[in-house]
């Protein structure tokens, strides 16, 4: 190979611009750019078109899996939203069965109210103390005392449920039955006649005590309120 021929091998290229100036003189001007700066410029293209690229690829990797956690939400979205109808429909059937409950347990808080309001009445020593009709005297007593004249045949009976608390002997009259009604009341049963009850007997309001004979016509009736003698009047009910 000839100097000539390696020395064209050698030889660099150089670009030239040539730029046109705006001027009356209508100058050109001309501007060289090294090889290697339009080399460097070229890479800098092509690395930024790669980028871009690359960039644009995980774009649509990015939006790709933007669309699926979308989906998944819309799918979370419409299983919230049917748990949400079965919980309205769940909160009204037990709104429903509490509603029935409630109604339920006032009908029964009503029946023991009345139950004990019954059985309250049943234990006040309010009944007249003689199976049938008898002659009444205030007696001339230290403590008030209501004396009352039955026929034969006629029993003396309890004025209100409750326990029999004590049966025992007196000068006046010869058995002496108390019975304790379990609110503060106790009624006294004064009487000559043999006693049809025992100490402990649970009594409801017209249980016998006594079986008015020949002998034991006259019953002395009293009645205490929390150990305090009161008129056995303010209490009894008069049928006749």
């Amino acid at each position: 190979m000839s100097e000539s021929e390696n020395g064209k091998s050698k030889r660099r290229f150089n670009y030239t611009i040539m730029i046109f100036t705006d001027s009356k003189e209508g100058r050109i001007r001309q501007l060289r750019i090294d090889p290697g700066v339009v080399e460097s410029l070229f890479i800098i293209l092509l690395t930024a078109v790669v980028i871009l690229c690359v960039v644009n690829s995980r774009r649509g990797d990015t939006i790709a899996e933007l669309e699926k956690e979308k989906q998944k939400q819309m799918e979370q979205i419409e299983t919230l939203t049917e748990e949400k109808q079965n919980l309205e429909l769940l909160h009204d059937e037990l709104s429903g069965k509490v509603t029935i409950l409630s109604d339920t347990i006032n009908q029964k808080v009503e029946q023991e109210e009345a139950k004990e309001a019954e059985e309250a009445q049943a234990h006040m020593p309010v009944g007249f103390p003689m199976s049938s009709s008898a002659s009444m005297q205030e007696a001339d007593t230290e403590e008030p005392m209501v004396k009352l004249n039955g026929s034969e045949g006629t029993s003396i009976v309890a004025s209100g449920a409750g326990t029999v608390l004590s049966i025992t002997t007196g000068s006046t009259y010869l058995h002496c039955v108390q019975i304790d009604h379990g609110n503060g009341y106790v009624s006294i049963y004064r009487n000559d006649g043999e006693v049809m009850v025992k100490e402990g007997d649970e009594l409801v309001r017209g249980s016998i005590i006594f079986v008015i004979g020949e002998e034991n016509t006259e019953l002395g009736y009293q009645i205490t309120y929390d150990e305090k003698y009161m008129d056995p009047m303010d209490l009894l009910n008069i049928d006749g």
